[in-house]
C-alpha cells in the first residue's frame, strides 16, 4: 500500500479490480475459443519458444485476483468470502506446483533452450511459486492462527523453491549479458523481469514475518525455548529482505539505462509489458521495506516507484488498446515485436496459418492489470 495515499484511491482501486476480473474472463472466453476452433493451438503453444513461457502468466492472474478479493471483497462481503479466500489459495498453490514441475519438465524434454536464448523468460515457469508467500502474507491476518499458519509455511516452501530456481537462471542471464551484450530493444523491456524474484522474496519474507508475530506461538520452534519465535524470525526477515532489495534495485537500474540507450529505437509492442509486473514487486516490497523500517528515504522512494508503476501501466494499457484497433497488436504478423514490413521467422512464434501466435499476450495480460 502507497504510504502517501489520496482521497479516492481505493474507489479507483475498486474499479481496477472489476476490470481486471472482467478482462481476465474475456482472455480465458478468446482462449478456449481459439483451442476449439484450431485444434492444433494448443499443441503449438506448448511447444512455441515464445508463447509456451508465457502459459505461468494465466496462473499468476489468478494470483492477483485473489489479492484483490482480499483487498476489495472481502471487507464488503465477509465471512463467507475469508473462507472461500482459504480454498482459492490452496488451488492456486496446487497449481503454482503443478506448472512449476510439469512445464519445467517439458522445457526440459523438448530442450525449449535451444530455440529461446533469451534466459529470463526460463523463469516464467516458476514465478507462480514466488507469489506464494506473497499471497500468504496478504491473506493469512484475516485467518485464524490454526488456518494462518499451515498457510505461512506453505508459502514460505514456495517462495523459497521459486527463489532458488531464479538464482540458476540470472547466473545464466549474467553470465549472456557479459559475453553477448544487451538483447535488441525488443526485449530490453524484459529485462524487468530480474528485478521480480529478489523483489517478490523481500517482499514475502517481510510480509509473512510480520504476520506471525500475530498468528505464531510464543516457542514456535520448541527447541529455541528462551526466544519468541516470530520476533527472530521477523529481525532476520527484515535484514534479509534488505539484500534481496538491493539486488532487485540493482537490476530495476540495469534495465532503465538499457532501455533508455536504445531510446531512438522505441516502438511498442507486447513486450512492453515487461516493464509493469516484476516492478510492482520492486515497488511493493520499497513501501513494505519503508514501512517495517519507518524511513521516510524509503518511503518517498517507494512513493516515487509507484507514481513510475501508474504511468506504465496507464501507457501500456492505452498503447495496447490503440494497437489492436489499428491492428498492430493481435494481428497476423504483428506481435512480438514484428512489424507491418517483418515476417515470423521459424520459431518465433508462427501459428499453422502463418500468423503470429496471440495467445502469448492473452496470457500475459491477466498477471499486469491488478498490479
Amino acid at each position: 500500500m502507497a504510504p502517501y495515499q489520496f482521497q479516492g484511491i481505493s474507489v479507483i482501486g475498486k474499479i481496477i479490480f472489476l476490470l481486471n476480473i472482467i478482462t481476465y474472463l474475456c482472455i480465458w472466453a478468446s482462449l478456449i475459443l481459439r483451442f476449439c476452433r484450431f485444434r492444433r493451438a494448443f499443441i503449438n503453444t506448448l511447444n512455441d519458444p515464445e508463447e509456451s513461457y508465457m502459459i505461468p502468466a494465466a496462473a499468476l492472474g489468478f494470483a492477483v485476483i485473489i489479492l484483490g478479493i482480499e483487498a476489495y471483497g472481502v471487507p464488503a462481503c465477509g465471512e463467507w468470502l475469508l473462507r472461500t479466500q482459504l480454498v482459492l489459495f490452496w488451488i492456486f498453490i496446487a497449481l503454482a506446483i503443478c506448472i512449476a514441475v510439469g512445464l519445467n519438465w517439458h522445457m526440459y524434454r523438448t530442450r525449449m533452450a535451444t530455440r529461446q536464448p533469451f534466459a529470463l523468460v526460463r523463469l516464467l515457469p516458476s514465478f507462480p511459486a514466488m507469489l506464494g508467500g506473497t499471497t500468504a502474507a496478504l491473506l493469512t491476518p484475516a485467518q485464524p492462527p490454526h488456518l494462518a499458519i499451515p498457510m505461512l509455511i506453505g508459502g514460505t516452501a514456495l517462495q523459497g523453491f521459486g527463489f532458488m530456481m531464479s538464482i540458476f537462471i540470472l547466473a545464466e542471464f549474467l553470465y549472456g549479458l557479459h559475453h553477448h551484450g544487451l538483447p535488441p530493444m525488443r526485449r530490453r523491456p524484459h529485462l524487468f523481469i530480474a528485478a521480480g524474484p529478489p523483489a517478490f522474496t523481500a517482499l514475502a519474507l517481510m510480509g509473512m514475518a510480520d504476520v506471525a508475530t500475530e498468528k505464531l506461538p510464543a516457542h514456535f520452534i520448541p527447541l529455541a525455548a528462551h526466544v519468541n519465535t516470530a520476533d527472530v524470525l521477523l529481525v532476520i526477515a527484515v535484514f534479509i529482505s534488505i539484500f534481496f532489495w538491493v539486488l532487485s534495485f540493482f537490476f530495476y537500474m540495469i534495465a532503465w539505462l538499457s532501455i533508455l540507450d536504445a531510446r531512438r529505437e522505441w516502438r511498442f509492442d507486447i513486450g512492453w509489458w515487461g516493464t509493469v509486473f516484476p516492478n510492482s514487486g520492486f515497488t511493493l516490497a520499497t513501501v513494505k521495506l519503508a514501512d517495517l523500517l519507518d524511513s521516510r528515504a524509503l518511503k518517498w522512494v517507494g512513493s516515487a516507484a509507484t507514481i513510475i508503476q501508474v504511468i506504465l501501466w496507464l501507457g501500456c494499457a492505452s498503447s495496447t488498446v490503440w494497437a489492436v484497433l489499428t491492428r498492430r497488436a493481435l494481428w497476423p504478423g504483428m506481435d512480438e515485436g514484428f512489424g507491418p514490413d517483418q515476417k515470423c521467422e521459424e520459431g518465433e512464434g508462427s501459428d499453422l496459418k502463418g500468423g503470429v501466435h496471440s495467445g502469448s499476450i492473452l496470457l500475459k495480460l491477466p498477471s499486469l492489470i491488478g498490479f
